[in-house]
């Protein structure tokens, strides 16, 4: 049994602060947490004073096999990646204790999700889909992927004229995702201003639809406001990204698009820091109107998820979702807001609100201990003094 003693407490549910919290933890599991909790005898304390508890933060857009650094292949195997090593310990070090993973090899990220659920393997628990769905030739195979012939076997599914949708997506689910990936973009930033195939409406909303009759959430990447509007009607889950990096079209978050977003329920996960860190000085800027488009968003009540497409380059995994945090803040949602965002909200979307994302009594003991306040300056999630993931200790500065 694990105390962790007189600990300022920001519990993940958006309400008051606590300011002086004892945490009782036993099985990987919070058995309470409160004022003045009696401690069992021979309990292990950790010494909370002047520190901040907030729970283990979620990355709801990362690639397991992707690299920062170009030093790993972009759509890497378990084998290449070294059992996806700079992804599991870049995670656990910056207090990251559950991802969704949005495109890799298929059968080894859910031969991987499946080892670490149990307990094979220390790495931040995984959500996974399987194959992606694309047009071929269209992002990210025909662009990024530069038609990776090991690529097109292992980690896509194309959506050619007069595809058996239906089926392909039935093939995906019976392979035991947790949700399905569409691609629905016409960026191709490495052809400046030129553009990628890209698949109709009528092939997207199939696409949900099958994916929703397997019991499944679809998640669709977009390349901009045209895009997240059809995607949101054909009834896509959650939105990936809301302008990408090369993108030469009028962004302009209309009233309809704010409208039906909210009317569906549809989740935005904007992705800003990868955005950002994708912009060079002959693109025009999609940065700032990326930002102003979360704001009015957030001041919509649309749902916002925290994710930073990390493992693409320049966007390495763990602290990539502390600088979207950041970006969150500067574009005009309270820190307080963007903290209940990346751990109790993207739980929420993702179904597992009942065991992670807030430190209350039954949930996973996923825990980050910070030295300074967070709400003060969102700066200071990146102080971190040490992480449990289900009770147990994986990082102590």
């Amino acid at each position: 049994m694990i105390v962790i003693k007189n600990v300022r407490l920001i519990n993940g549910t958006g309400k008051e602060v606590f300011p002086k919290t004892d945490i009782l933890i036993e099985n990987g599991k919070i058995l309470a947490a409160g004022e003045n909790i009696t401690i069992p005898e021979g309990a292990s304390v950790i010494a909370g004073e002047g520190l901040t508890a907030i729970p283990g933060l979620i990355d709801m857009h990362t690639h397991f096999g992707g690299s920062s650094t170009f030093d790993r292949p972009s759509c890497g195997s378990r084998f290449e990646t070294y059992d996806y090593v700079k992804a599991r310990e870049g995670f656990l070090r910056w207090g990251v204790t559950t991802v969704r993973t949005c495109g890799d090899q298929a059968e080894d990220i859910i031969s991987f999700r499946n080892d670490v659920k149990a307990g094979k393997i220390q790495a931040p628990d995984v959500v996974c889909c399987g194959p992606f769905i694309q047009v071929r030739d269209g992002h990210p195979w025909g662009t990024v992927y530069f038609k990776d012939e090991t690529i097109a076997e292992k980690a896509v599914v194309f959506v050619d004229e007069d595809a058996p949708i239906e089926e392909q997506v039935d093939r995906i689910a019976a392979m035991g995702v947790d949700f399905i990936k569409v691609f629905y973009g016409h960026v191709n930033a490495l052809d400046y201003p030129g553009s990628a195939p890209c698949m109709t409406e009528e092939q997207l909303k199939r696409v949900v639809e099958s994916a929703h009759r397997n019991g499944l959430k679809c998640a669709c990447h977009v390349d901009g406001p045209t895009e997240m509007l059809a995607a949101a009607k054909a009834g896509a889950d959650t939105i990936e990204h809301m302008v990408n990096a090369g993108n030469v079209e009028n962004i302009e978050y209309t009233e309809e698009l704010i409208c039906t977003l909210k009317e569906n329920g549809t989740v935005v996960d904007p992705t800003l820091i990868a955005t950002c860190r994708a912009q060079t000085p002959q693109m025009k800027d999609v940065c700032g109107p990326a930002k102003t488009g979360v704001k009015k968003c957030f001041e919509a009540g649309i749902p916002l998820a925290v994710g930073c497409d990390s493992g693409i380059p320049f966007v390495p995994f763990g602290e990539s979702l502390h600088d979207e945090m950041k970006v969150l803040v500067e574009a005009g949602i309270p820190a307080a807001d963007v903290l209940r965002m990346a751990t109790l909200g993207n739980a929420q979307t993702l179904g597992m609100a009942d065991s992670i994302g807030s430190i209350e009594e039954g949930k996973n003991a996923d825990i980050v201990l910070l030295r300074d306040d967070p709400l003060t300056d969102i700066d200071a999630t990146k102080s971190i003094a040490l992480v449990m993931k289900k009770g147990r200790i994986v990082y102590h500065e």
